[in-house]
């Protein structure tokens, strides 16, 4: 199934001069007595740890590995941040509830 995810302009230049494939890792769930949270998942360039767990989507030109259970409803885009000189891939968009 496809995903509502997008890559900013700055995403796709990072992923173009690494040239490298992008993994979402798979989000994991923490349960508790009363509530039950989705921490985002980090996004890196490279392959996936566990393949079977991902699948592979064309989208704007890149090659995104999306984890199977990954939420398809939501709009989300993954930027490029930078944190004391060193950039990385990120998820804007992820909602906790």
């Amino acid at each position: 199934m496809k995903t509502m995810l997008t890559l900013s302009k700055d995403a796709l230049e990072l992923i173009a001069e690494r040239r490298q494939s992008v993994v979402i890792d798979v989000p994991q769930t923490v349960h508790g007595c009363c509530i039950e949270i989705t921490p985002c998942p980090s996004v890196r360039l490279g392959k996936p740890r566990v393949p079977d767990q991902h699948s592979l989507q064309q989208i704007q030109g890149a090659d995104v590995f999306v984890p199977h259970d990954f939420p398809s409803m939501l709009p989300l885009s993954i930027r490029a941040r930078k944190v004391l000189g060193r950039k990385f891939l990120a998820i804007d968009g992820w909602k906790l509830v």
